[in-house]
């Protein structure tokens, strides 16, 4: 029991830290720099119009939490999407609930112009994910856009996060 009370006691005091940026926030990561545009959380109708893609949902009722990222290439040479998206790709979460990017619906409202993000370029890409109904009480689903989101892009060497603004 005492090893078990110093273990619980240890990994609370060793918490790793978090980065926390905002929406509007910039931040020069090397060879390419993002600034954190907007973020939304809308539910089918609002989603449909915003982005112009018919979401078929087959499990009820959700809401897609979304950010938009733009990207700047601020090396020499051209940044492949696969490496931009290996490096931003994360999730979203709150307190209660995460998930993953929505891998079928975020290459439909992303189009780009080349292969690659041509050196000196920038690029919005948006990043979202479904909240759904069946993952939540009746009266926590009721609240569900009152939690704070964040979109999380990494979590070693150090966990950083967006703070989304829905």
């Amino acid at each position: 029991i005492v090893f078990w009370i110093g273990r619980i006691v240890s990994i609370n005091q060793n918490r790793p830290s978090v980065t926390y940026y905002n929406i509007g926030d910039t931040v020069d990561c090397g060879d390419i720099q993002l600034q954190f545009l907007e973020s939304h959380i809308d539910n089918s109708s609002e989603f449909i119009k915003r982005f112009g893609v018919d979401y078929n949902n087959e499990e009820g009722d959700y809401k897609m939490v979304s950010i938009c990222i733009e990207v700047t290439n601020q090396s020499n040479q051209d940044i492949s999407w696969s490496e931009i998206f290996s490096f931003l790709e994360g999730g979203f979460e709150s307190s209660v609930w995460a998930s993953a990017v929505d891998a079928d619906v975020t290459p439909k409202i992303n189009i780009f112009d080349n292969a690659s993000l041509v050196s000196g370029e920038t690029q919005k890409i948006w990043f979202l994910t479904e909240i759904n109904k069946a993952c939540f009480k009746e009266s926590s689903w009721k609240n569900v856009e009152d939690s704070q989101y964040l979109y999380v892009l990494s979590l070693v060497p150090q966990k950083t996060a967006v703070r989304l603004d829905a």
